[in-house]
């Protein structure tokens, strides 16, 4: 592994635009790691530029979602999975940063391109996505040993996933129906949220056909998961694993990410035109914006071990900025500047 200190720019720790209150002190952070995805200075700056340039969307796999910013990461895993992104050279580096010092790690045992998931319960393991032999895979990357072991192999890919009941494995099975060949196009995309193994086995949660983003609860009992629909909705469901009670739409939104507790679910919502962070309860109940925003698009949600803290992307001209705010709503503060963060995992 290479280790990195990333420099902390003056002024860092402002307060964002639009948000109540003082900023996170940074002796209120814990150190547990956060693995996301490093983009360098130099090559976030020229990603920038090129996205400027880009008038428009280019048509996205058939697949008719809203748009708001530049990298919508639910239909971003999507193009990612069937190869219909050409974006390879600002895939980024699969990193671990420590939130408190800011000091960077990059993944050298990870390729170019890998997408951190989530880690284990005992945060002994970072599960995340890569490519292997054309499809993308789940891997597991241990803290201790620094070892990474593959988890799931074809002939589907398996973008995402979270860890259930008993340690088991949820996962997104995703493939292009009625094409033997994942980049030609033909063929409707479907996905679908399952839980694996043991063996080959493969038990289906989700009927699909565009079903993806799993988080999955801390004691395992449950998972969130998001469906996104033909008109364009997308809506968080929920499916216990510990009644027979069938799944259901909670909330309408994406991203959803567990509180410690496994009480609140924290997500990203559009608002008018504008993604912002929202939670809610699992139930359902007790659905409330997560602070009054930054005036900016805010997605990616991810709740500190602790629970007292949501780290999160935030958008300023085709940048991609880690936040931090408070779990009740107050105080923002930016948490990396230097170089591009995206797809935190904390």
């Amino acid at each position: 592994m290479r280790s990195a200190r990333i420099a902390f720019a003056a002024g860092l720790m402002l307060v964002a635009p639009g948000c109540q209150g003082p900023g996170v002190a940074r002796r209120e952070i814990p150190e547990d790691p956060i693995a996301f995805i490093f983009h360098p200075e130099d090559e976030a700056r020229r990603r920038a530029e090129v996205y400027a340039k880009r008038a428009t969307p280019e048509p996205r796999s058939g697949l008719e979602v809203p748009t708001v910013v530049q990298l919508n990461r639910f239909r971003d895993y999507l193009e990612q999975t069937f190869g219909s992104r050409a974006d390879d050279e600002f895939a980024g580096r699969l990193s671990l940063l420590n939130p408190r010092s800011r000091q960077v790690t990059v993944l050298e045992s990870a390729r170019k391109g890998a997408i951190p998931l989530v880690w284990s319960p005992d945060r002994d393991r970072l599960l995340f996505a890569q490519r292997e032999l054309g499809k993308l895979q789940l891997f597991e990357y241990q803290r201790d040993s620094r070892v990474v072991s593959q988890i799931t192999a074809g002939p589907d890919h398996h973008p995402q996933g979270c860890y259930g009941p008993g340690g088991r494995l949820i996962a997104v099975v995703a493939k292009r129906a009625g094409s033997t060949e994942d980049r030609t196009g033909g063929g409707k995309l479907v996905s679908r949220i399952a839980l694996m193994g043991p063996g080959d086995a493969v038990e289906s949660i989700s009927p699909g056909p565009t079903d993806g983003e799993p988080a999955c609860s801390p004691d395992g009992t449950a998972v969130a998961y998001v469906r996104l629909f033909s008109d364009a909705r997308s809506e968080i469901w929920i499916h216990s694993f510990a009644d027979e009670e069938p799944a259901r739409a909670i909330v309408q939104g994406r991203e959803p990410s567990f509180s410690p507790d496994g009480e609140w679910i924290v997500y990203s919502r559009v608002v008018g035109k504008t993604p912002a962070l929202w939670r809610v309860r699992r139930d359902g109940s007790g659905r409330t914006r997560l602070g009054r925003g930054s005036g900016a698009d805010e997605y990616g949600p991810a709740v500190s071990p602790d629970g007292s803290l949501v780290v999160y992307e935030s958008v300023f001209g085709n940048r991609y900025r880690l936040f931090v705010r408070r779990f009740d709503g107050t105080g923002d503060s930016v948490l990396f500047s230097d170089g591009d963060g995206t797809h935190a995992v904390w």
